[in-house]
């Protein structure tokens, strides 16, 4: 399966409001800088009239745009790996244990990742133990033959590994 993501927005909802977050936080910081510069005793500070409010309005531009860019490209690497585990999970809903979650290696959220591929080789290697069971009932000289209390004694033990309630 192809696990490279194209486009950089995969939770637009998430990652817009991580974005503008940033975007926010960084602006206020530097206007922030700006008044304190200007508003210190004996220091000249800043020359806000003419060219130079231009070039601190580029700048602040510029720095709005990239750390938007940033903020874009870092949370990618949070809600790819949310996209992947959500499509893998329905995978598994829909009984196919043959799903695994793959992420990039700078992709985060790798532990969890290895934790839900380990949970769902348990339940596969269950569910095989629990068919091969059936098999040996089904595969049984004659037929369909009467299940002898050992099968019933290793059904029970695979199903009681399941909690439903």
């Amino acid at each position: 399966m192809e696990n490279r993501r194209k486009t950089v927005v995969i939770n637009s909802r998430f990652q817009y409001q991580y974005a503008l977050v940033a975007a926010a936080a960084s602006v206020l910081l530097i206007n922030l800088f700006i008044i304190i510069n200007t508003l210190l005793p004996d220091y000249h500070g800043f020359l806000l009239s003419g060219w130079h409010t231009l070039i601190v309005a580029f700048i602040e531009i510029l720095l709005i745009v990239g750390v938007w860019w940033g903020s874009l490209i870092s949370s990618h690497r949070i809600a790819g790996p949310v996209f992947v585990i959500v499509r893998e999970i329905e995978l598994l809903s829909e009984g196919d244990f043959t799903a695994r979650v793959s992420l990039r290696r700078q992709d985060l959220f790798q532990p969890e990742a290895d934790a839900i591929n380990q949970s769902i080789e348990i339940l596969q290697k269950r569910l095989h133990r629990l068919k091969e069971i059936v098999e040996e009932i089904e595969h049984q000289p004659g037929g369909y033959a009467p299940v002898t209390p050992d099968h019933i004694a290793r059904l029970r033990v695979e199903l009681e590994q399941f909690k439903t309630a």
